[in-house]
């Protein structure tokens, strides 16, 4: 099958795991991860679900800051041995339950979670509209009422792209901010929205937003996050 016919095949790749897990213990949570997920769930006995962990960078980031009763989850089951030997190393591997979630078909009953983690553009590597749109039902559907979702989105409006997203085709079958990136390891989709597209998805899946800055208007990151990961959007909405 050709790369391109299987947007799922990035994220079982071994290279693509590794990277994620040499992130996991270089980089660490950002600043402004860190400022935010404090911020929106303040008590840290809070049940929390990560959606996409990869490496297990966000999840063991979550676990250094005292989240002790903390859910990390990847649909491909690379990447959950991957966060599990991560958080092993680190020994927090009994601080977490670790185990592999399908964003758009989660198996957790109807308002299981406080709160839901969706870090670093994971939403958006689903595969288009129709899957955004599944997974943003799903995790409606298992948040507790008043419970919360953050997540980012890469933003082809505020980002440093802006301008070639001007110029870029429209790929058959797709939406403007649909693309597929090169990497280290092998090509990864990617939608980049803007501000408005995502708020939109978001109601229409009956969330209030309570906010979404910038990357960049919560915090300045180091010369390692932004290495890792230019600019990109936080949405912080909760069902209601």
């Amino acid at each position: 099958m050709f790369m391109a016919d299987d947007r799922q095949a990035h994220w079982l790749n071994p290279q693509t795991a590794l990277n994620y897990a040499r992130a996991a213990v270089q980089v660490g949570l950002w600043a402004s991860e860190r400022i935010l997920i404090n911020q929106t769930f303040p008590n840290k006995s809070l049940k929390i679900l990560e959606l996409g962990c990869g490496g297990g960078r966000v999840g063991l980031g979550l676990a250094k800051e005292g989240y002790c009763n903390l859910t990390v989850t990847d649909f491909s089951p690379v990447m959950v041995d991957i966060a599990q030997g991560v958080f092993t190393e680190a020994g927090m591997a009994q601080s977490v339950t670790i185990e592999i979630a399908n964003a758009c078909r989660l198996t957790y009953p109807d308002r299981s979670w406080d709160g839901v983690v969706f870090a670093f553009n994971g939403l958006m590597c689903l595969r288009g509209r129709a899957d955004r749109s599944e997974a943003l039902d799903e995790i409606y559907r298992v948040l507790k009422p008043g419970g919360k979702f953050l997540f980012t989105a890469n933003d082809r409006e505020k980002g440093e792209h802006t301008d070639l997203w001007k110029k870029e085709p429209i790929l058959e079958n797709s939406q403007l901010g649909d693309r597929w990136h090169e990497t280290d390891s092998t090509p990864v989709f990617m939608h980049s929205s803007t501000e408005s597209e995502t708020r939109q998805e978001l109601l229409d899946a009956g969330f209030r937003i309570i906010q979404s800055p910038l990357r960049s208007e919560v915090a300045l990151e180091s010369s390692s996050v932004k290495k890792f990961a230019g600019e990109t959007r936080f949405y912080i909405a909760e069902r209601q």
